[in-house]
């Protein structure tokens, strides 16, 4: 299953790129593809949630495996909402 990603706003901190994204969970794991080469750091903020034992992983997708400018959710419940900002290059 695929998250809902929806992109609300590129940002351009000094040195430093951030895209700001609004994401909706469709199932327990899903991917968000940043754009980025690689991913430096992330900030998630809760919108609704069933539980907070969500999982977020810089550089990688669900299945652990390395995969630059892509960040993997798992331990999400379908419909849980939340917002992340990437920082990256």
């Amino acid at each position: 299953m695929a998250f809902n990603n929806s992109l609300l706003e590129r940002m351009n901190l000094g040195n430093v790129n951030a895209n700001f994204y609004s994401c909706v969970a469709d199932g327990a794991t899903g991917t968000i593809v940043t754009g980025f080469q690689a991913v430096d750091a992330i900030s998630v903020t809760y919108k609704s949630m069933t539980s907070g034992v969500t999982r977020f992983r810089i550089n990688a997708g669900v299945s652990g495996t390395a995969t630059a400018g892509t960040i993997a959710v798992t331990s999400a419940v379908n419909g849980d909402e939340f917002y992340v900002i990437v920082y990256g290059h």
